[in-house]
């Protein structure tokens, strides 16, 4: 149970930030077409660092993915990590 405590976690801090989750709204607006790291920045209003940042820790919970195309990188959401996050959300919660 310590792994999936620390999967939720892992997950839930990821998505407990405005920005990330914005960016993870929008990357899955575009569907199959995908969002490229300027299109993140120009969603987000912030500077390509912190835009960085935040696409790594979504990356990272595995939220994301990031496929590199040059120099450009395109994003898409990985639905199975979203679908397993919330069967182990409801499956934590259904007993109380």
């Amino acid at each position: 149970m310590k792994g999936t405590e620390d999967y939720i976690v892992k997950i839930s801090k990821a998505l407990s930030d405005k920005t990330r989750l914005l960016i993870l709204k929008e990357v899955a607006k575009k569907g199959g077409i995908g969002l490229t790291c300027s299109g993140a920045e120009e969603i987000a209003d912030l500077s390509q660092p912190t835009v960085s940042h935040h696409i790594k820790i979504l990356v990272e919970a595995e939220l994301l993915k990031a496929e590199k195309n040059g120099r450009c990188v395109i994003l898409s959401v990985n639905k199975e990590t979203l679908d397993e996050f919330g069967s182990l959300i409801f499956d934590s919660f259904k007993n109380l």
